[in-house]
């Protein structure tokens, strides 16, 4: 993907190098021109909204709004007024008729964070949407037409959930015409020092501090963290830094305990990803590439192989 594809991505996911997240890139910008409902699936604070956000801002519904609601934060009864709307009366409380997020998103697109977590009686309405494009208000019984593109999210793996009862096969087939799976931040190394690079730059106008910089002696600490909360995790890591650092350049005391000591990380649930032999190798060269910042003489000698097998790797690689 070259520059002018990247003109529609939000800021802070601009300076990314890694292969695995421009084929994300790629990949959506391709299924943005149809109306085909996307699934995107990957690891907490990998940036899925994101990659929401970008169809969305490349499709020809981007002069319409894209509303976003995570399903997971609002009991049953709230989340289906919130999608669906209601009529006044229809329940304690519902004094006026309310326009839910489908109506509000006419034309747009609307994003459904946590898709996972949605009860099941919302399963069913939802189905409604995907296959006639129509929805019900709670306490009506004619249906209204609605125009939205439907972008759902999870960081749970739904075919489990279908195995197990709790998400319906249909919905799940209807939902998941694309699947876009985002990688973990572990797997694209290329992007952590570019990334906590632009975030310090945008901490610097946010808090109001002089341009900070990364010194070069945390470059190994920020590589060998296997960060576990993604890109929103490096982030926080590189706010905690601007706020402790206070100067021109962010050193490794500056760095929160885990990441100078590797030890004491907190691991998140449920965030194994089996691979294959050959995948951790990849990811592996490609990391120790990033450490000697390209240098194949010094990468091949911390990998204790000759040049020329590093040489037949990486050509093999691409």
């Amino acid at each position: 993907m070259n520059t002018a594809d990247m003109t529609n991505l939000p800021s802070y996911m601009a300076p990314v190098r890694s292969r695995a997240f421009r084929d994300v890139l790629e990949m959506a910008r391709m299924v943005a021109e149809f109306d085909s409902s996307v699934l995107i699936s990957g690891d907490t604070g990998v940036g899925k909204e994101i990659v929401a956000r970008f169809i969305h801002d490349n499709s020809p519904r981007s002069e319409r709004p894209m509303l976003t609601i995570n399903c997971a934060a609002l009991p049953a009864a709230l989340l289906e007024s919130e999608l669906f709307g209601h009529k006044a009366g229809s329940f304690t409380g519902a004094v006026n008729d309310r326009v839910g997020l489908f109506e509000q998103a006419a034309r747009g697109t609307a994003f459904l964070d946590e898709i996972g977590d949605i009860d099941g009686a919302i399963q069913v309405k939802l189905l409604r949407v995907l296959q006639e494009r129509e929805i019900l208000r709670i306490g009506e019984n004619i249906p209204r037409r609605v125009d939205i593109r439907v972008i759902a999210a999870t960081n749970t793996d739904l075919s489990r959930a279908v195995a197990e009862g709790s998400f319906r096969k249909d919905l799940l087939f209807r939902l998941r015409v694309i699947e876009i799976r985002v990688p973990r931040l572990a797997e694209r190394t290329e992007d952590i020092l570019v990334l906590a690079e632009h975030f310090l730059s945008e901490l610097s106008g946010r808090m109001q501090l002089p341009l900070l910089k990364l010194d070069k002696e945390c470059h190994p600490y920020l590589l060998n963290y296997p960060w576990p909360g993604n890109v929103r995790e490096l982030y926080n890591v590189m706010e905690r830094a601007a706020i402790f650092g206070q100067g021109k350049t962010i050193r490794k005391e500056h760095l929160p305990p885990e990441l100078l000591n590797p030890q004491t990380a907190v691991s998140l649930p449920d965030t194994f990803s089996p691979r294959s032999l050959k995948e951790i190798e990849t990811e592996h060269i490609r990391r120790t590439l990033v450490f000697t910042g390209g240098n194949r003489p010094s990468a091949a000698k911390i990998l204790r192989i000759s040049q020329s097998t590093l040489w037949r790797k990486l050509k093999e690689l691409n």
